[in-house]
């Protein structure tokens, strides 16, 4: 990824045929962190998705609980928090942190929509 003939990082796209619902792995690099790159990325990533598959319903994506700046970046490129996996994330240090699953819905990509749900629909 290049913005200004300088290199922003790298993306990477998964599960491009297998599913209807592609994943994406985002890293920016540090100098260009904190500027708005990563919503612009991925922005882009999602015109890019949803233009060239016409099957992809949803585009996901995941991070660490402690990486606010991109938890942040999710939300204002228009995704969705929809899962909260306790201790699903190893740290290099042997220990874990929750991870966090965000995703876009083709709906909502070309309405500049939020659908949201729930999360707490089931009482006992």
């Amino acid at each position: 990824m290049l913005r200004d003939e300088q290199r922003l990082g790298l993306a990477a796209l998964e599960d491009l045929e297998e599913d209807d619902s592609p994943l994406f792995d985002l890293r920016l690099d540090e100098s260009q962190r904190g500027k708005g790159a990563g919503v612009e990325v991925l922005r882009a990533l999602c015109d890019m998705v949803f233009k060239t598959m016409p099957n992809t319903l949803r585009f996901e994506g995941q991070t660490r609980e402690d990486n606010i700046a991109m938890r942040k970046t999710f939300l204002r490129a228009g995704f969705l928090k929809e899962a909260h996996s306790r201790l699903g994330w190893p740290t290099n240090d042997g220990g874990h942190v929750a991870f966090i699953a965000y995703s876009i819905l083709r709906q909502d990509w070309e309405n500049g929509t939020v659908t949201t749900f729930e999360w707490e629909d089931l009482k006992i």
